[in-house]
């Protein structure tokens, strides 16, 4: 019997393709639904191959599977994990280097037998060794930017925003320091508890990451004087959803949701929004999947139902921020604001 490698956790993995956005603040190239859709199918034709023996064929799945998103760790892992069980040695060591470029820092699979006593693979070895312990350093405390002309003394609104997946807060933070400098807002960019490898980060969703961001709100509030009433939640992709989610469980605490490109949460029921006065302004993209425009249309739907106002603006766009993103951004934060 083949032992399954160490990251062949099929729910991640598809997990991670749902949500494997790369945001234009990285200065990367922004994945489309087709390319992750696409990317999926052949993690799974590599499983198959995989459970059925082919070792090189997987590999070539694998492979192929990580070289249409060039960013999942789990795939280029598996794709070396396969390659040194045919003993492909240049290409098992090809993707143990990417899968660590990646955020990869745990080699011990029995698959990667074959190839662990190359020099090659030991230095990488020493080098995964030495990256995971950098990242362990990371801190995820929330980052504030605060107005120009800034006055202790005065009371201000409280933007909150949530990164997407595989990106951080200072990265994020171009996004919106315009439109809080606009609005004269405490800017506070917050980062998600996985880390994916040095500075990148995705969130968890978990009771424990929730209460870690609460905690952090109220934090603010005793570093700065927020207006009562006056906080938004907002972000993009994974971050949107984080929108949604926290937004929902705690809607007492904000007074709008700015959700760009999000899922929202099936998990959670719209009983717990007790807050009425909470508004909604949500922007998706045409050019996004139909899971995401279908949700965001059933969330306007929900909310209104609820007695929440609620806008749902759609562009010509994937998901990503819209070309006039400032004015954008702009117009939605004033509606929830007044």
């Amino acid at each position: 019997m083949v032992d399954l490698c160490v990251m062949r956790n099929l729910f991640s993995a598809l997990l991670l393709f749902t949500f494997s956005f790369i945001n234009a603040q990285n200065g990367e190239t922004n994945l489309t639904f087709d390319m992750m859709r696409e990317s999926g199918d052949e993690f799974l034709l590599g499983e198959e191959h995989y459970k059925n023996r082919r070792f090189e064929k997987a590999g070539d799945h694998f492979a192929k599977s990580f070289e249409i998103l060039k960013n999942n760790k789990e795939a280029a892992y598996n794709a070396a994990c396969a390659y040194s069980l045919a003993k492909m040695t240049d290409k098992a060591l090809e993707y143990c280097e990417k899968a660590l470029k990646n955020g990869q820092y745990d080699f011990s699979s029995p698959d990667l037998y074959n190839i662990s006593g190359e020099d090659q693979f030991q230095t990488l070895l020493l080098k995964a060794e030495i990256l995971e312990d950098e990242i362990k350093n990371q801190s995820i405390a929330p980052i504030f930017r605060l107005p120009k002309n800034y006055d202790s003394s005065k009371s201000y609104p409280l933007i909150i925003a949530f990164h997407g997946f595989n990106s951080n807060a200072a990265a994020f933070s171009a996004h919106y320091e315009k439109v809080a400098q606009d609005n004269n807002c405490i800017l506070m960019l917050c980062t998600g508890s996985k880390i994916i490898k040095a500075n990148s980060f995705a969130w968890t969703f978990e009771q424990e990451e929730y209460e870690r961001i609460i905690d952090e709100i109220e934090m603010a509030k005793l570093r700065y004087k927020i207006i009562p009433g006056k906080i938004i939640l907002t972000g993009i992709a994974q971050g949107g959803f984080m929108t949604y989610a926290l937004g929902m469980i705690k809607s007492e605490e904000f007074c709008g949701l700015l959700p760009v490109g999000g899922l929202m949460p099936q998990n959670i029921s719209m009983s717990l929004v007790k807050n009425k006065n909470v508004k909604v302004y949500s922007i998706i993209g045409l050019k996004d999947s139909e899971k995401v425009i279908k949700q965001n249309e059933e969330a306007e739907v929900a909310f209104k139902q609820n007695g929440n106002p609620f806008k749902l603006d759609k562009y010509n766009m994937g998901n990503e921020f819209p070309v006039n993103k400032d004015a954008v951004l702009d117009q939605a934060i004033k509606w929830l604001l007044n």
